[in-house]
């Protein structure tokens, strides 16, 4: 991007918040910390002169004086032909990229310049883009590359481009701002994920197979034979007429590898903040969910209800992928929706060779017998729930065991964890090695040995735990 013709403003200290006369003197005092001493040291000299006739005093003023003048022209002279240009990359990116940006300075006079601040202003999180640099004599040209790694998916602003330059004395400072400001649109970043659903997900020649029903749905496959039950409104009578005997219509249920993800971003089930957040860690999983499964050519679709609102039906193109991903980039964990009355909008789309992956950290409610209820109907139901505790937020570890009792198959996700490796084992399987674990340990200590060990050395099972087994 080329910069435009430049704005000049005073200061290099930001303003202080607020209105008023005494905060905007306080402002310029804090721009201009030297010139008020070198203004204060006059006045001084100016009075002693007057008390005591000393002229050196005088003469130290009128030199103060000068120098005053003298670097305010500099300072003005020397921004006035200061012209900067900044070529900032397009994308797209994903968290853990590195964006580089690359700006070229111009000082058309070749005046030399003891210091010049470069930097692009952002709203990158953790991102600084600020350089210090200098002009020696007859110096015109400066070229300054900046990088810094992304951290959070959102979008934000690149821009405006600001050059800070003064004098040698820092009398008067300058700030040169180059109008243009870009947008960047961060995605989330995208895991390798283990297969969470493969006895669902059932391809043949790249194309999900359709199952026919009895069950009400809106598209009719084909007709069959009236069976006792059969209620009179189902009935196909053209058919009825033509073959003599009564015939049902039978409808398609839909694809028997067709996924749902909901990504749950009701700002009250949320915890931890910025990229420590269960709404990024969320982010992260959708994102790597949705990706892993269109690519395999599995029709999928997304729900979620932020910021922004996104509910995409079915599908496994390119072009559907990336519309999820970029809603789950720009969408931010500011909805009003519950995931219970998100479940409720979904529900007549859920068959039973549905697959749902539920991405939360809510915590105890309703929305678990609901998934209770799809998982009866058919439906498999996969949960993904982030321990809020461990994000600094309310504890929700009630809904381990409801969900598990539900048979709902479930996956927790810790602050810190690896996430692939955490979706590689259910919640249940982690709470049985825990408690293996937890036996095995108090064993030891009762004992003093190895309780995989016997009291001859030999290896066997300690009667303890072979109890409790024969128990449990």
């Amino acid at each position: 991007m080329q910069a435009s013709i430049p704005k000049i403003g005073r200061g290099i200290v930001g303003p202080i918040e607020g209105g008023g006369v005494l905060r905007r003197l306080m402002d310029a005092l804090l721009r201009h910390r030297m010139l008020v001493g070198i203004i204060f040291v006059i006045c001084v000299k100016v009075i002693n002169t007057v008390s005591t006739g000393f002229d050196l005093s005088m003469r130290l003023a009128y030199l103060l004086l000068i120098l005053i003048i003298v670097s305010w022209i500099w300072s003005r002279v020397g921004a006035a032909n200061m012209k900067a240009s900044v070529n900032r990359p397009t994308g797209p990116f994903s968290v853990g990229d590195t964006l580089t940006e690359r700006i070229v300075i111009q000082n058309s006079n070749g005046a030399p310049k003891a210091w010049v601040e470069v930097e692009d202003k952002t709203t990158l999180p953790d991102v600084e883009f600020r350089e210090v640099t200098n002009f020696g004599l007859m110096v015109t040209f400066k070229r300054v590359d900046m990088e810094a790694s992304l951290t959070q998916r959102g979008e934000y602003d690149l821009g405006p481009l600001v050059i800070r330059a003064s004098d040698p004395f820092n009398l008067f400072p300058r700030d040169i701002e180059f109008e243009g400001v870009d947008k960047v649109l961060v995605y989330p970043r995208v895991l390798p994920m283990p297969d969470l659903a493969a006895s669902r997900v059932l391809l043949a020649d790249g194309h999900s197979r359709r199952q026919r029903m009895n069950v009400l749905s809106t598209d009719v496959a084909t007709v069959r034979q009236y069976a006792d039950g059969d209620p009179i409104g189902r009935i196909h009578w053209l058919t009825t007429a033509r073959t003599g005997e009564l015939m049902v219509k039978q409808f398609d249920q839909g694809s028997a590898g067709e996924m749902w993800v909901i990504f749950d971003q009701h700002l009250d089930a949320q915890a931890g903040s910025g990229k420590d957040s269960t709404d990024e860690y969320g982010a992260t999983i959708a994102a790597s969910v949705v990706d892993k499964y269109t690519r395999s050519f599995t029709e999928v679709g997304y729900v979620a209800y932020g910021s922004h609102t996104l509910m995409a039906t079915p599908d496994h193109t390119a072009s559907h992928r990336e519309n999820i991903l970029r809603h789950i980039a720009a969408s931010r964990p500011t909805g009003d929706t519950p995931i219970i009355q998100v479940l409720a909008a979904l529900d007549r789309d859920l068959f039973v060779s549905s697959t749902i992956v539920v991405v939360t950290a809510a915590g105890d409610g309703d929305w678990i017998d609901a998934l209770g209820t799809l998982r009866r109907r058919g439906v498999q139901v996969i949960c993904i729930v982030m321990d809020r505790e461990s994000f600094g937020g309310e504890p929700n570890d009630s809904v381990i065991p409801r969900l598990s009792m539900s048979g709902v198959t479930t996956y927790r996700v810790y602050h810190g964890d690896d996430i692939a490796d955490a979706l590689s084992t259910t919640a249940d399987a982690d709470a049985t090695a825990a408690r293996i674990s937890a036996l095995y340990s108090g064993v030891g200590d009762q004992t003093g040995t190895d309780p995989t060990e016997t009291n001859d050395g030999e290896s066997g099972t300690p009667e303890s735990v072979g109890s409790t087994a024969g128990q449990s």
